[in-house]
């Protein structure tokens, strides 16, 4: 065999990712997607994909229930609520890897740019397509199963993001989710206590 056929048979891991192995991986909580989405010129496109669908998967999944924020005004138009509620969840994503990288290069010494807290953040929103399923109105335990279902996406992407940002900032150990953690209670009560 000719070398550069040897070569050619050699691909390297992040060549075969593609959104699906992304979105599984990250859902079971696979902390290596992380390093090989580093430089992987396509992540930054999945994550922004996969935020955009989990923004929409928010607004469709919330549509019955009033924004907290427009409480006293019942006469705002339905539409609204959906693109407030879908810039929430983007800005969420923004405004989470911005202060993750900040407070991981600061105050943790950690690694990892803006672009690459935006990759690993992102991509660690894939759970968050379970709020399509918040309008199952089937009675459960003390609510709906719709009911239980937001709150337990909402914690799965809390985890998978703070894994995100111990894998990105390549801290080790359990002490390596205190930074994601923290920057995740930010983005959390700034925007979903907003939004829910």
């Amino acid at each position: 065999m000719k070398r550069s056929q040897l070569n050619n048979s050699e691909k390297d891991p992040k060549d075969d990712l593609n959104f699906t192995s992304l979105v599984l991986r990250t859902v079971f909580l696979d902390g290596s997607i992380y390093k090989s989405i580093k430089d992987h010129p396509n992540s930054l496109l999945f994550a922004l994909i996969l935020v955009c669908v989990v923004s929409v998967a928010f607004a469709v999944g919330l549509n019955k229930e009033p924004l907290n924020i427009f409480t006293g005004r019942p006469d705002i138009p339905e539409f609204i609520s959906y693109l407030f509620r879908i810039n929430v969840i983007i800005w969420s994503w923004i405004i989470w890897s911005v202060i993750a990288s900040v407070s991981t290069k600061w105050a943790f010494k950690g690694q990892g740019s803006i672009i690459d807290m935006l990759r690993a953040i992102g991509i660690a929103y894939a759970p968050g397509i379970l709020f399509f399923g918040v309008q199952i109105d089937t009675p459960a335990i003390s609510g709906t199963l719709g009911e239980g279902l937001l709150l337990f996406a909402k914690l799965w992407v809390f985890v998978t993001a703070a894994q995100a940002v111990k894998e990105t900032a390549g801290f080790k150990g359990i002490y390596g989710y205190i930074p994601g953690l923290l920057t995740g209670l930010i983005a959390w009560f700034l925007l979903f206590s907003i939004t829910s």
